[in-house]
């Protein structure tokens, strides 16, 4: 195992290591110099793999996850399975770069597309920054205009290059796809949690399954996500009458491991794991570093 490997694996939780299988192989989050990032302590790949890799080799796994699609209106009934960097080889939604989800769940019933986040704010459109010829493609609104790239006109700079989002937006989001919208619904990182819930969505419809997308995150005061959560941000509602992204945080998934699973001393390890390593998180936040 390469030193950079090493790294990583002193950084996830014991007992989530078997569930990555091919070290080498498997798809790291890496920086612009092609970097793993996953040794980092505030790294929110590595989290993830800590609670859902975890989860995924435990005996506990059906009867946690069970308990995780009520909380989020899904259907339990397992058996059930964990994918960690789960992407969308059938590119249900007409990507030339598929969506990659930290986490696909999937019972007999459902399906949970999880987004995983410990510091940092969900991720932004593209098409509202500058291009390489210096211009943006989309003005930031849903309204009628002309991609000055492409030429191509349409509402969405997305939807001209037959990306399917607004196939299932006025569905998931009672939005009408004719209406204009300025500034864009889903400007920001609504963006993120927006293309979630569409690939939820999408493979809901794929699978036949009740499927349901959910925002796994770190409960802390000074991290972004954590805060937009307790203000009821994750998941704009609109025009629904149910949220689209269901909030759910590491703290919370391990208390319910704890409250069904029979495996105690495991939760109780992950739980003190999970809760210092938010604490060195939060302290490199506070620093500024």
């Amino acid at each position: 195992m390469t030193d950079d490997l090493t790294a990583v694996r002193e950084n996830l939780f014991p007992a989530s290591h078997a569930a990555i299988g091919d070290w080498a192989a498997f798809p790291w989050h890496r920086d612009r110099a092609n970097r793993i990032q996953a040794h980092k302590v505030h790294s929110s790949q590595a989290i993830a793999i800590d609670v859902f890799g975890t989860l995924k080799m435990s005996i506990d796994r059906d009867r946690v996850l069970d308990a995780i699609a009520r909380l989020v209106g899904a259907a339990p009934g397992g058996p059930w399975s964990i994918t960690l960097e789960w992407t969308d080889k059938d590119r249900l939604l007409g990507e030339p770069r598929p969506t990659q989800v930290d986490a696909l769940a999937v019972g007999s019933k459902a399906a949970l597309v999880i987004e995983c986040k410990f510091t940092e704010p969900g991720g932004k459109c593209s098409q509202t920054t500058m291009s390489r010829s210096g211009q943006p493609q989309c003005n930031g609104s849903y309204v009628d205009q002309v991609n000055p790239k492409s030429g191509v006109r349409s509402r969405c700079a997305l939807a001209g290059k037959r990306i399917r989002y607004w196939d299932y937006i006025p569905k998931v989001f009672k939005l009408d796809p004719v209406e204009d919208y300025a500034p864009c619904p889903f400007a920001g990182d609504a963006y993120q949690w927006m293309r979630n819930a569409v690939l939820a969505a999408a493979i809901g419809e794929h699978r036949g399954l009740r499927a349901a997308a959910v925002a796994a995150f770190a409960d802390h005061p000074s991290f972004p996500t954590a805060r937009k959560a307790k203000l009821g941000l994750i998941g704009p509602r609109y025009n629904s009458s149910k949220t689209a992204v269901t909030p759910v945080s590491y703290q919370t998934i391990i208390k319910i491991a704890r409250h069904v699973g029979l495996d105690q001393q495991l939760w109780a390890d992950l739980s003190a794991w999970v809760d210092q390593k938010i604490a060195r998180a939060s302290s490199r936040e506070l620093d500024g570093r």
